[in-house]
């Protein structure tokens, strides 16, 4: 059974084909994916969109709708490991010169029980970095990379895979 309350055992994918275009579901399932390797931190993404407000003067009450979504800037944090294949497509899209937008897929680790899948979540966006952060002699060499999610998360709940 999965640890609910921590991330503990998720993980994180990545294609190292360019993905530009929006994916459904099936679109992202049919991707060929790399486990990018020694992941300490995901950061946060998901649907945020911005607040509009007006104030008229027949209302009490602000008026408020929800304008444009933002689908996130997640910092992906990795143990820096020069061979490591999720890391090098990392690496690879976040070339200055590259503004091809990547697949990516964060699998959680909370199956509600044995026999069914994980919580799965796609997205695609282009990847600034590595931007390497400092620290002490007791510290691991890190590595941080920025995806800019140009498409809202395509979440996929845990299913049961029991035949």
């Amino acid at each position: 059974m999965a640890n609910k309350s921590t991330k503990k055992g998720s993980k994180v994918y990545v294609c190292a084909t360019a993905q530009n275009e929006d994916l459904d579901q099936a679109g992202f399932e049919g991707l060929l994916w790399v486990q990018v390797g020694k992941v300490g931190n995901t950061g946060d993404f998901g649907a945020d969109s911005t607040m509009n407000s007006y104030n008229t003067l027949d209302e009490a009450v602000t008026q408020k709708q929800k304008g444009t979504a933002n689908a996130g800037d997640p910092q992906i944090e990795v143990a820096d490991i020069a061979d490591d294949a999720g890391q090098v497509i990392l690496r690879t899209f976040g070339d200055p010169l590259n503004q091809n937008n990547m697949a990516i897929k964060f699998e959680r680790n909370d199956k509600p029980e044995a026999g069914w899948s994980n919580t799965i979540l796609y997205s695609r966006g282009v990847v600034s970095g590595p931007l390497y952060p400092g620290g002490g002699s007791d510290d691991f060499e890190l590595a941080r990379y920025t995806i800019g999610l140009n498409q809202l998360p395509i979440r996929v709940n845990p299913a049961d895979l029991t035949p």
